[in-house]
């Protein structure tokens, strides 16, 4: 079974993918969020698809924090920028032939497009775990646990790494500490 990148590539839509997804990749980082709510960037291939204006944003590189996730092309073209709240029906998907891989909806603006990105290398369940827990948090109006979140980062972060030896159990989203496992 060949990946969605070898599927999607028989359809390839005409044009490149407009406002307000697209945005130079010398302003994908212009903005006041906290540098502190950066939490991960990992190389991917990824692919932003808007099928009603039939437009396609493709790149290599995808950095999350506590409210965005930015897709960089890593050439200085055009990356996406996505707001976590305009996240809807996302999916990890673990195929048994096949790279693992994330994927779902996001409407911004009347505009909604299909994201994906696909995970080359080992890591993609960790980045999963904190994607999910950041999308969740963006939906909580930023409520949940951030310090949470940006442990699971640096955690997910060490093992992609490969240097995580020991990783101390963090409460999740308000849950006792007491009775936590500790990972090894």
């Amino acid at each position: 079974m060949a990946s969605w990148f070898a599927r999607l590539s028989s359809r390839q839509p005409q044009a490149q993918l407009g406002p307000p997804w697209a945005v130079p990749e010398a302003q994908l980082f212009d903005d006041d969020e906290d540098p502190a709510g950066r939490l991960l960037r990992r190389r991917v291939r990824w692919e932003v698809v808007d099928e009603s204006r039939n437009a396609r944003l493709a790149g290599q590189e995808a950095f999350l924090s506590l409210a965005v996730l930015r897709l960089s092309t890593s050439d200085g073209g055009v990356g996406a920028r996505i707001p976590l709240t305009s996240i809807h029906r996302e999916e990890y998907m673990q195929p048994i032939f096949g790279a693992n891989y994330l994927t779902g909806l996001a409407r911004q603006d009347g505009a909604t497009v299909r994201w994906t990105l696909e995970f080359l290398s080992a890591g993609a369940a960790q980045f999963a775990s904190v994607f999910f827990r950041a999308v969740r948090a963006a939906r909580a109006g930023g409520t949940t646990n951030a310090a949470a979140i940006q442990a699971s980062a640096r955690v997910a972060s060490a093992a992609e790494a490969e240097t995580c030896v020991w990783a101390e159990a963090v409460p999740v989203d308000g849950a006792p500490s007491a009775d936590l496992p500790t990972a090894t």
